[in-house]
């Protein structure tokens, strides 16, 4: 594992969940997301971990952010379905195999139980930010 990667829970078990309830609390819990104020989301800017949920407070998706973007710290968890925890676009290659679809500087990947697309910076090898849906 990378040096500063602390193991916690996967956060696609979220998706569809209400995550104010049962397993999904002890998540949002862990990771110390707290309500962005007026906004269906709940986030931890610290851990670069962002959550939007839909009118009845389930998980819609995950974003995770890599470089710092929108006053987020750089996320330093295990990327989901294999990813490892290196977030250039060949180490996701590596690990999970070609993606479904690639265009536009955007990979997406489907897996049971939910679609993960990784978008890239300009220069095509830096992951700016993951979304994990269903």
């Amino acid at each position: 594992m990378q040096p500063g990667v602390v193991p916690r829970s996967d956060l696609t078990q979220l998706l569809g969940q209400r995550l104010l309830e049962g397993h999904a609390l002890e998540v949002c819990r862990e990771y110390r997301l707290v309500a962005r104020a007026g906004a269906l989301f709940y986030e931890n800017r610290d851990l670069g971990v962002e959550v939007a949920v839909d009118q009845e407070n389930r998980v819609a998706y995950v974003t995770l952010h890599f470089r710092g973007d929108q006053g987020f710290r750089p996320y330093q968890g295990m990327l989901p379905g294999r990813g490892g925890t290196i977030a250039k676009k060949m180490s996701l290659w590596g690990a999970l195999g070609r993606p479904w679809r690639s265009a536009g500087g955007v990979d997406e990947w489907v897996f049971p139980g939910f679609v993960m697309q990784a978008q890239y910076e300009r220069d095509d090898d830096h992951v700016l930010r993951i979304n994990i849906g269903r």
